[in-house]
């Protein structure tokens, strides 16, 4: 398989990983059945395959000495750890016959709480990534301008998350604005693919852009 293709393949997993995580958990029944967690856990597994490919674009275009595309990356890493870890309550539920349903309430509402902690981390991603692609137009600035959007919805959600004691719905609006907006980056990636990154860092330095 040509390194082309390798670069599509891995701009395409964000589409893997939206369509999925949907599939899993709105239409498959989610939390409910064992088939809807394990397509949704699915889904997750292609999101580190997504946020290598992100790093590789902007890292390219940053340049070298460049840390928020190291910053985007790890930002993703850390919302996805703390996804799956609030995998394991719901699991220890379905697998407890007979558990006290105080228990299973407190471990049901530590899987909410960890969806909401995850805009975090999503956030730090998102703005790290809005920076990169809107200076050097790693990757269409409409994008960046949208991850900065994404990133300030996320960050207002995570307030009323953690401050109300009943979220609002519109709470959880950001995290379908930020699967929307996954999948045009990955269409953006994908039709990229092969093509040389533009390092503009010198440019903003005042020196003519180059291309790597």
């Amino acid at each position: 398989m040509s390194d082309r293709s390798l670069r599509r393949l891995g701009a395409a997993s964000g589409i893997f990983y939206v369509v999925l995580t949907i599939l899993g958990s709105d239409v498959l029944g989610g939390t409910k059945t064992g088939v809807g967690i394990l397509v949704e856990l699915l889904g997750f597994a292609f999101f580190p395959f997504f946020l290598g490919s992100l790093w590789v674009c902007l890292r390219s275009a940053e340049g070298d000495g460049g840390w928020l595309s190291a910053t985007a990356f790890a930002g993703g890493l850390v919302a996805l750890a703390v996804k799956l870890a609030s995998a394991a309550p719901i699991l220890a539920v379905r697998a407890s016959e007979g558990i006290d349903p105080g228990i299973a309430k407190a471990l049901i509402a530590m899987n909410d709480a960890s969806f909401g902690i995850t805009f975090l981390p999503l956030a730090v991603m998102l703005s790290a990534t809005a920076i990169v692609a809107v200076r050097t137009g790693a990757l269409p600035r409409w994008l960046g301008w949208g991850a900065a959007v994404v990133a300030l919805g996320l960050l207002g959600a995570l307030s009323a998350v953690v401050v109300a004691p009943s979220p609002p719905e519109w709470a959880f609006l950001p995290m379908l604005l930020l699967l929307l907006w996954t999948v045009a980056t990955s269409i953006a990636m994908i039709q990229r693919a092969g093509r040389p990154y533009p390092v503009e860092t010198a440019h903003l330095a005042g020196e003519p852009a180059r291309v790597r």
